[in-house]
């Protein structure tokens, strides 16, 4: 019954905290505009609007270019103003993140200098620095004050679901999925934002959003995000799961869960197909998920996004040790339709495969943290950036603070726990280790949430 009631008691507070003055709050405020900012274009669309934009007569630019000269100075002024919480954490403590943005950025200078293509464009240059100035606020950000972080979280999570009830109430969903002007990859990726947003917020995943998050995907057919989602939810049900970490015996038990699971599956879905009409049901699952639908634009499924790889072999000889600049996708270079290959594509096979390591150590990291000591906040970042890495293998963006999917992954990766006042820094750690010893402390945190005394009147803290 704790476990039903918990989540509920823990939204009432924070919504409470809120209500009772977490709503002054500069990086929530920004998160408020900029998302508020992005999705009003969408939602005052016209179906006269939308038809010219899939003709081809206007563009996602023309549409909503203008609002991001509003939505992302808004954003970062908020967390500039807010970083003065966390930014002396940041600058007192070793900040492995930093060394490392450091380094890479000489290092794409210096390339730059040498024989790289990003001279020619300002504008890459300009949008380089402005991502990497917010990359370092987001590092600032999760250094403030826990209640803090809690209330900017809590605004954002409102805004995020208040746009997507507020656009399906509005447009409803096109026969070709879209939501007013909001492309269904898109919505789907809000959604998928907003859980892991939830998530990191009450350190657990919720069923009930869960459900809600991947209804919402469903009905655009975001296909890329619902395995995203199903992957999310599937890894926190098995890092969480009574026994994580396992001792040996724990661990036989699970491969033979594992081994049923595997032999029981293709088993099942055989008995289904005699059971059920397998041709009629495959349509129908296929016209649900839009899975043949030519009306989805250009790359669409997964034929069209290896036609679009094909791009990435075929400019090899061009990009490989330089590449082609810095969101060099948005200046029409190339037509890669992959995150994960556009590491590769803006910034060179050397600088794009060091910068990819580091986005996967991080992310292996995390989840090895949050399992061993354990600390859930940890680990929900490290699976949110596991399966945003899965996503971006069949979805253009990685880091573009024009984006709120990309931005919150940015956000999600700079994540760092907030050491503890009178804890000595440990060496060559990027903040994320937890900086008290007690072991009762750990076990407590392993069993769920633990409600301190509010630091501040007004506020709550959870740990």
């Amino acid at each position: 019954m704790n476990n039903l009631l918990n989540p509920i008691v823990v939204n009432i507070v924070l919504l409470r905290n809120l209500l009772m003055g977490g709503f002054l709050n500069s990086a929530g405020i920004g998160f408020v505009v900029y998302i508020g900012v992005i999705f009003l274009p969408g939602v005052r669309g016209t179906p006269a609007m939308l038809e010219s934009l899939r003709a081809g007569d206007t563009t996602m630019v023309d549409v909503g270019g203008a609002g991001l000269f509003v939505a992302v100075p808004a954003l970062l002024i908020g967390l500039l103003v807010f970083a003065r919480h966390g930014a002396m954490t940041v600058i007192t403590h070793f900040q492995a993140a930093l060394v490392f943005l450091w380094v890479f950025s000489c290092l794409v200078m210096l390339f730059t200098v040498l024989l790289g293509d990003y001279p020619d464009s300002i504008s890459q240059v300009t949008q380089y620095i402005v991502t990497l100035g917010g990359f370092v606020l987001c590092i600032c950000f999760w250094q403030a004050a826990e209640h803090d972080v809690d209330n900017a979280l809590t605004m954002a999570f409102v805004a995020l679901s208040a746009g997507l009830i507020i656009a399906a109430l509005v447009q409803g969903f096109h026969d070709y999925r879209w939501v007013g002007l909001i492309h269904p990859n898109h919505y789907g990726r809000y959604a998928y934002i907003a859980l892991v947003v939830h998530s990191i917020l009450i350190r657990r995943v919720s069923l009930p959003v869960f459900v809600l998050c991947l209804a919402a995907t469903y009905m655009v057919s975001a296909r890329t995000i619902m395995i995203g989602l199903l992957l999310f939810y599937a890894g926190y049900i098995c890092c969480t799961f009574p026994g994580i970490p396992a001792s040996r015996t724990g661990r036989d038990k699970l491969l033979r869960l594992l081994a049923a699971a595997l032999i029981g599956l293709p088993i099942g879905l055989g008995v289904m197909m005699l059971v059920f009409d397998g041709s009629r049901l495959v349509s129908r699952l296929s016209e649900q998920l839009a899975i043949l639908d030519p009306d989805r634009g250009i790359f669409s499924g997964f034929t069209g996004r290896s036609d679009s790889w094909n791009a990435f072999f075929d400019s090899m000889d061009k990009f490989a040790f330089f590449g082609y600049g810095f969101r060099s996708s948005r200046y029409n270079m190339h037509s890669v339709h992959s995150g994960i290959l556009s590491y590769f594509m803006d910034f060179g096979l050397l600088l794009g495969g060091l910068l990819l390591t580091a986005v996967l150590i991080r992310t292996t990291y995390l989840i090895w943290f949050g399992l061993k000591f354990p600390d859930r906040r940890s680990l929900i970042c490290g699976l949110a950036l596991a399966s945003t890495l899965v996503i971006q293998c069949l979805e253009p963006d990685n880091f573009n603070i024009g984006f709120i999917g990309a931005f919150f992954f940015m956000m999600i990766l700079a994540y760092a726990k907030r050491p503890l006042s009178g804890t000595a820094m440990r060496p060559l750690v990027w903040r994320a280790t937890d900086p008290a010893n007690d072991n009762a402390n750990l076990i407590r945190r392993y069993r769920g949430l633990e409600w301190l005394p509010p630091s501040t009147p007004g506020s709550a803290r959870m740990t």
